[in-house]
């Protein structure tokens, strides 16, 4: 490991646990076991990818600012940005909010 890499490490396994708590009560208790493992065992992209899948095939809605941290972590990990777009029709339309 580098020197200093721990902490980067650490920051990007708190925002992918971050949002795995956002949505936590929402998903199936097996995939949040699942996802909570992968952090676990430092695979954080992996575990972005099980719930980038979980949330796209879910009826979950995704506010846009926590798609914005999705987004952030997608980035962060390098990880191909169809984990992001494929979330894009989980956010409701503006419109849809001011109603």
């Amino acid at each position: 490991m580098t020197p200093g890499g721990g902490g980067n490490r650490d920051e990007v396994q708190g925002q992918v646990r971050g949002l795995l708590i956002i949505f936590a009560d929402q998903l199936p208790s097996r995939t949040v076991g699942i996802i909570d493992e992968l952090i676990d065992h430092d695979e954080s992209g992996v575990a972005l990818e099980v719930m980038s899948e979980a949330l796209a095939t879910s009826g979950i809605t995704v506010s846009g600012e926590t798609l914005g941290l999705f987004s952030e972590a997608v980035a962060r990990l390098q990880l191909d940005p169809v984990n992001v777009t494929r979330l894009y029709r989980r956010v409701p339309e503006p419109h849809d909010a001011e109603e």
